[in-house]
């Protein structure tokens, strides 16, 4: 009987390292496979910004071209229309004085509305007060009223 003991401890000491073999083992497995997934991955965000670098010099090499000859296409536009331009530059300023003394006069008019306005307030508030001291001097007399009252 004293053999069963050991050898359960030394069975269980073996599966133990089994479990611990299986385990490692998976996770070298585990872990080669993400190695593998994060250089596809590098290599691949590489291969991204090579091709991003190559648009963008390519678009960088053409752009003097084109800004160049948008330049051209304007000054032939505005050589062809001359008259045009100098009657939208006409209309322009006209609206744009037109709305300036659209503007001043709403300030003129804005500034009279208040000075109206705070004079209705302050009539109004004067009002108000005096209909209040009215109303005290009426409460002050038949308080008086009544102590004379009760006086007699």
């Amino acid at each position: 009987m004293p053999t069963l003991p050991s050898n359960k401890k030394a069975n269980s000491l073996h599966s133990l390292e089994a479990r611990v073999r299986t385990k490692f083992a998976t996770a070298r497995t585990e872990s080669a496979k993400l190695v593998e997934e994060v250089g596809a991955h590098i290599t691949s965000a590489q291969t991204t910004l090579a091709r991003i670098k190559e648009q963008h010099e390519a678009n960088r090499s053409d752009l003097p071209a084109r800004l160049q000859a948008d330049e051209e296409k304007i000054c032939a536009l505005c050589a062809a229309y001359p008259l045009l331009l100098d009657d939208v530059v006409h209309q322009r300023i006209q609206s744009v004085d037109a709305m300036k003394a659209i503007a001043h006069a709403s300030d003129v008019e804005m500034r009279k509305s208040r000075k109206r306005l705070m004079k209705k307030a302050k009539t109004r508030l004067d009002d108000a007060r005096e209909r209040h001291k009215l109303a005290m001097d009426a409460s002050e007399l038949v308080k008086h009223y009544k102590a004379l009252v009760l006086a007699l």
